[in-house]
């Protein structure tokens, strides 16, 4: 049998297996680099677990609460002065409902609101949206010149005459 040597032809091919050997564990890594990117990426976003929209003030004695979570909404409405005009229900949420909401909402965007002022000490009514995340509670007050507070409110305004 020839001894491997340095300059022989074995040590071409060593060499060359070598790097082919390297190469893929280079590609490998680069390919697993970016998925756990991507999945960290994923990680960072808080889940969406409930939407809630208050609502209290005026000279009737208004409130209203709705909450909306990924299988169900909630509503319920108060007035002191009128009771005749008192309504609350519970339904099923449509899977797809949930989805639009939660795809419209930009949490980042929904917690750099900038809240309005109380307008309940001259008869107003004051709105306040509750996002409820996996990392805890944003809420925002009265944001009506915030278009991602105003689209939240819209929704879920369509979502509760959709589903009264």
């Amino acid at each position: 049998m020839k001894e491997f040597t340095k300059s022989g032809r074995g040590m071409k091919y060593y060499t060359v297996n070598l790097l082919m050997v390297l190469f893929v564990f280079i590609c490998i890594s680069c390919k697993q680099d970016k998925r756990n990117t991507e999945k960290n990426n994923m990680v960072g976003i808080p889940e969406i677990q409930a939407v809630k929209v208050v609502s209290a003030g005026g000279g009737l004695g208004f409130s209203s609460r709705t909450v909306i979570n990924k299988d169900s909404i909630h509503y319920s409405r108060t007035m002191a002065a009128n009771e005749a005009n008192n309504m609350e229900y519970s339904k099923k949420l449509k899977p797809e409902n949930w989805k639009n909401l939660v795809d419209k909402i930009d949490v980042k965007m929904f917690g750099a609101a900038k809240e309005g002022h109380s307008v309940q000490p001259v008869d107003g009514i004051d709105t306040k949206i509750i996002i409820t995340t996996s990392a805890g509670d944003i809420s925002k007050m009265n944001a009506y010149n915030d278009s991602a507070w105003k689209s939240i409110r819209d929704i879920i305004d369509q979502y509760n005459e959709l589903y009264k």
